[in-house]
């Protein structure tokens, strides 16, 4: 029995959801009385004080009107009645959950400001008529809730919240005209919004009400407040927010053959609101279904998208899912551009949460494991929805009204959810089989579909499977795994597969990811795997979606336990070396694509049996590398795990591109740290050096320059051990970038010049290229001009010769150096041709944040030159980019585009 009262608007008592009448007049006085001071002894006189505001009748009469007016309000609030007689007095007896004002003040004390001003429906206790209580205890509730609006609304402002606060401000201003606090944040909202003249202007017209009413001037608030719009204070975290033109729609496919649960999304209904709820319960239990359900018959109510994570919290083959890496794929999601995403995790997240309370976000946190995974991934402001399912209770982070405890499937849900799958006539035909197969399945979800499945593809007799599922269960009950009833469904239809299937069941228990692709299943079995997979999907023991196939969890650790007992030591560590084999050299061929120019490494080759992909582009390898990015970290660690140590570095050698290139160098770090120590432990000094310079790529992002030449360093000493003149001339390059990206480019000419002399000795053309368009940057920043259009011209000729497509990242970026040296040497001409053929370039391998920002270079050229309808032109480009992209950057050249008009 669930209990809730409600005084934060008109007093309502809910029994189990259903609203209990609360008799007019003396009763409801009487409840509102109580509640307002709940837990707390209320006297008779004070009571009486209420029911006849301060004009009682006399005290005998007035004892006996109150005897019987309890009476009535205990028979009319039947289980829900709370009111506790006590020696001369009364008191209502409420657990905290319970009362919406206890609620309320809780909140508070959390600091959840939007979370404890979202409990009030309206004026309190509307419909209880008594003048005395709305006199004495009422006005100190609004005090509370009014200081709750400020904090609220000042937490909206710090989130980066501006124009959405306007109108509510305005009103807030109408209604309390002279509390301070409102007109100081209406001050902020207004020019935060772009209207700093209105918010100028706003400061006095609060002067003048101020003065007016209570004869005084602003106070600091205001004052402050005026001070920051004068000085052009705009908020940090403001910027960040992309353009609204990304909707993602991550939502996972809704089950065909979803039953039951009315109940529950009825409830789920009935506290849909901004926050978040929880859906918790067992595996097996179907939590993950209701909630994909649910979001989707939600989902329109949400027009700026649905984000969605699988936080693999109980996963048994790797660990819980880091938060930090889902909040920056969140936002590449909602289109914030990945050089665009903060450094540091505090202020990522915060960009996060900014960015949510401005939008309408349903976000979808599955199979959390506490309440520290999914805290940082919780919507900011009042407009977006997390739905959390998780194992746990994650006490603390919802009221009791915003958390459903799943239980199993009842008989009559259940027998509905079977009969669906396998036909109501064989229901019919066999009603005690059927009957009986529910029953063994003990209404768990997961394993009716399973059982279902099994019905639907034998079709022998239910009886039939009914003898055998019961002869499996008993077997079931010798483990100690207390859903003895799935494990019985697993080992029952196991043993009717198809012996490639079945291997193949088995070989998926040694797969560290989410999820599998078809290649992958393959080179698991050196043997062609689409047809075992699509009978796995018919058996309901693995699911399909674009491509990919996924096992549940309890699956997963019941294919993992049959690996560890049907495979032998070597057949488990054949299989896992071709996986790996398909993942690193996959990644290797992908590598080639993205990155044509990069110093290759030696590679053993793949294993017999072992998939390895080939792609046509580059856009199809950045592909292939974002489907598989949830697969690399597992990888990774399950091959160090297992001594595969060169698979280590090597596959984090073949994934760094494309992890800088999306701006997860927070995730390249975590690999690479990995990666150093797989290679010292086998004593390959060509891998730790290598994984060494990975380090630093992923280092310099954040700044941390000491630690980077730190490694360099280190990797210097082992080139020089290989004597690898390449990789030598690579770590100085790496020196000299370090440098300047401090700004200390007279220093950076030092292993510059060291660079170009190794370089020259290894006779590698590449690598001389990249010195010299090294060179041409930093004596281009230094004035040096001539001297860096030389190099830049050398580096142009080399890389025509070895990319006559040009299509490299280096390329591209070697040409917007040369367009920024001819324009500074007045070759205007050529500049402008240089700049055109970067931009082009960024253009196909989608860099297109870099493209422009060369078009922004080009356009200010052009308006140097007096030529301003080629700079509007140059400029519209690139705003139509950076809207695209939601970038910052937009604003700037919009003030620009004022500028030439």
């Amino acid at each position: 029995m669930r209990v809730e009262y409600r005084v934060l608007g008109p007093l309502e008592v809910l029994l189990d959801g259903v609203p209990v009448t609360v008799p007019a007049g003396r009763c409801r006085v009487l409840l509102g009385t109580l509640l307002l001071r709940a837990n707390e002894f209320v006297s008779v006189d004070e009571i009486v004080e209420r029911l006849w505001d301060g004009t009682p009748p006399s005290a005998d009469r007035a004892g006996k009107t109150l005897h019987m007016v309890v009476a009535r309000l205990r028979q009319a609030l039947g289980a829900a009645n709370c009111v506790r007689t006590r020696s001369g007095g009364y008191v209502a007896v409420i657990e905290p959950e319970q009362l919406d004002l206890l609620r309320f003040r809780a909140h508070l004390k959390a600091g959840e400001h939007a979370e404890a001003t979202a409990l009030w429906r309206g004026p309190v206790l509307a419909n209880v008529p008594s003048e005395s209580l709305h006199r004495d205890l009422v006005p100190a509730l609004l005090e509370e809730r009014l200081a709750a609006l400020e904090k609220r609304i000042d937490d909206d402002l710090e989130l980066g919240v501006a124009a959405e606060l306007v109108p509510e401000l305005r009103t807030l201003t109408h209604q309390h005209p002279v509390r301070e606090v409102f007109w100081a944040q209406l001050m902020l909202a207004l020019h935060r919004s772009g209207q700093q003249a209105d918010a100028l202007a706003t400061y006095q017209e609060a002067a003048s009400v101020l003065g007016d009413q209570l004869g005084v001037t602003p106070g600091p608030r205001l004052r402050e407040a005026q001070q920051r719009v004068l000085a052009g204070e705009v908020s940090a975290t403001a910027v960040l927010v992309p353009s609204h033109h990304h909707v993602p729609r991550q939502l996972p496919t809704a089950l065909p053959h979803f039953v039951g649960r009315e109940l529950e999304l009825d409830r789920l209904d009935a506290v849909l609101a901004s926050g978040q709820l929880v859906i918790n319960g067992s595996g097996g239990i179907g939590k993950t279904s209701l909630a994909v359900q649910w979001a989707h018959r939600v989902a329109g109510r949400f027009p700026d998208g649905q984000l969605y994570s699988d936080l693999r919290g109980f996963d048994p083959t790797g660990a819980p899912v880091n938060p930090i890496s889902t909040a920056r794929d969140f936002l590449l999601a909602l289109g914030v551009p990945a050089d665009e995403i903060p450094a540091g995790t505090e202020a990522m997240l915060e960009s996060y949460r900014v960015l949510l309370s401005r939008r309408r976000v349903l976000v979808l946190l599955d199979n959390v494991r506490d309440v520290a995974q999914v805290r940082p991934l919780l919507p900011g402001g009042s407009q977006s929805l997390a739905v959390i399912t998780s194992r746990n209770r994650l006490r603390g982070l919802v009221t009791q009204d915003r958390a459903f405890q799943l239980d199993v499937l009842g008989p009559e849900e259940s027998m509905t959810l079977f009969g669906g799958r396998v036909g109501a006539h064989r229901v019919a035909e066999e009603p005690a089989a059927a009957a009986r197969l529910v029953e063994l399945c003990a209404g768990l979800p997961l394993a009716l579909a399973v059982v279902a499945a099994r019905a639907t593809l034998d079709q022998h007799p239910l009886g039939l499977l009914v003898e055998e599922l019961e002869h499996a269960a008993l077997d079931a009950l010798d483990t100690d795994d207390p859903l003895t009833s799935v494990r019985a469904v697993f080992s029952w239809t196991f043993g009717w597969l198809s012996p490639v299937a079945a291997r193949l069941f088995v070989l998926l228990g040694l797969h560290p990811g989410p999820d599998v692709t078809e290649p992958a299943a393959t080179s698991l079995m050196a043997h062609p795997s689409g047809d075992a997979l699509d009978e796995l999907v018919r058996y309901s023991l693995i699911n399909s979606q674009n491509g990919r196939y996924r096992l549940h969890d309890l699956m997963r650790s019941y294919a993992a336990e049959e690996a560890a007992l049907r495979l032998s030591a070597t057949e488990r560590a054949d299989a896992q070396r071709r996986f790996f084999d398909h993942l690193m050299h996959s990644a290797l061929a992908a590598t080639l694509k993205s990155d044509p120019l990069r110093q290759p490494i030696t590679t053993p080759a793949p294993a017999p049996g072992a998939v390895v992909l080939a792609f046509e582009a580059s856009t199809d390898a950045d592909r292939w590398y974002a489907e598989e990015r949830a697969v690399f970290g597992p990888a990774v660690v399950a091959a160090g795990e297992a001594g595969f140590d060169g698979h280590v570095w090597r596959t984090v050698w073949a994934t760094r591109h494309f992890l800088l290139a999306t701006g997860r160098w927070r995730e390249g770090e975590r690999l690479q740290r990995l990666a150093v120590a797989a290679a010292r432990r086998a004593d390959d000094l060509e891998g730790e050096c290598r994984a060494r310079r990975g380090l630093v790529s992923c280092l310099v992002p954040g700044r941390e320059f000491d630690e980077a030449e730190h490694q360099l360093r280190a990797a210097v000493a082992l080139d020089e051990r290989l004597g690898d003149l390449i990789g030598l001339s690579n770590d100085l390059r790496g020196l000299a970038y370090l440098l300047a990206r401090q700004g200390k480019h007279l220093r950076a000419l030092d292993p510059l010049l060291r660079a170009l002399d190794v370089a020259m000795r290894s006779g590698d053309r590449i690598e001389l290229a990249s010195v010299s368009a090294s060179l041409a940057f930093v004596h281009h920043e230094l004035g040096d001009h001539h001297e860096a259009a030389a190099h830049a011209e050398q580096a142009r000729d080399m890389y025509l010769e070895l990319v006559p497509d040009e299509r490299d990242t280096v390329v591209a970026s070697n040409r917007d150096t040369l367009g920024s040296i001819y324009r500074a040497l007045g070759r205007y001409e050529e500049a402008e041709a240089n700049y055109l053929r970067s931009v082009e370039l960024q253009e196909t391998l989608s860099y297109r944040h870099y493209q422009a920002d060369t078009l922004v270079r080009l356009a200010d050229m052009k308006r140097e030159l007096g030529e301003l309808d080629a700079a509007r032109g140059y400029y519209l480009a690139a705003l139509d980019v950076y809207d695209d992209l939601g970038n910052a950057q937009a604003d700037d050249v919009r003030e620009l585009l004022s500028s030439l008009n």
